[in-house]
């Protein structure tokens, strides 16, 4: 007795529209993976961006307090917009040290005119993230002022303590053209022992304060 096998006329496998079905899901999910993928990385670069801001804004204020609480003298002006504090201390000996702290958009903080800690501490404009526009820092504001008081025998306190303040901007470009700005500030409040402890500072500086 012979047998006789069934043949199919469809051997299993993938039709044309479900082929095609596959391809525009895999596709779906690689424009999903590159987008996600793309996000990842612009917060990643921000981070990065940021933490650096962060570090040379509390370096810089930190110096900045440190200068203003040796100091006896202290003068403040406005420059192009930017406060430029003036300071005098003395040693042991009488001799006379001084310090100008000045600001602009580009560079940041500068002691006498050059970058603080010996210029190792430079405005960070510059390096990764930072190149071909993808981020632009800026230094939009610096300035110092006398810390208010209210009542008559806190005004020599008040003469000798001083609110700073610093903005910086972080501008950042995204894939339509368009940029993000984010500013990031700092404010610390800097007192003077050595102008408390001396009415003849506070005299001869009224003034120019």
């Amino acid at each position: 007795m012979k047998m006789i096998a069934k043949v199919s006329r469809w051997s299993p496998g993938l039709t044309l529209i479900e082929l095609v079905t596959t391809i525009v899901i895999l596709g779906i999910i690689m424009v999903g993976l590159g987008l996600s993928l793309r996000t990842v990385t612009h917060h990643y670069q921000d981070d990065s961006v940021l933490l650096e801001v962060h570090n040379y804004g509390n370096a810089v204020m930190r110096e900045i307090m440190k200068e203003i609480s040796l100091a006896r003298i202290i003068n403040k002006e406005q420059i192009n917009g930017y406060s430029r504090i003036s300071l005098k201390k003395y040693d042991t000996f009488g001799n006379e040290t001084s310090t100008v702290i000045t600001a602009n958009a580009s560079e940041g903080i500068l002691f006498n005119y050059q970058n603080p800690l010996d210029g190792n501490l430079r405005f960070p404009t510059k390096g990764r993230f930072r190149n071909n526009n993808q981020r632009i820092i800026t230094l939009k504001d610096f300035y110092a002022e006398e810390v208010e008081f209210i009542r008559p025998n806190l005004a020599r306190y008040a003469n000798s303590t001083w609110e700073i303040n610093m903005d910086i901007e972080v501008e950042s470009f995204v894939s339509t053209g368009s940029s993000i700005k984010e500013l990031v500030q700092f404010q610390r409040v800097a007192f003077m022992p050595n102008r408390y402890i001396s009415p003849r500072s506070l005299i001869s500086n009224q003034v120019g304060s």
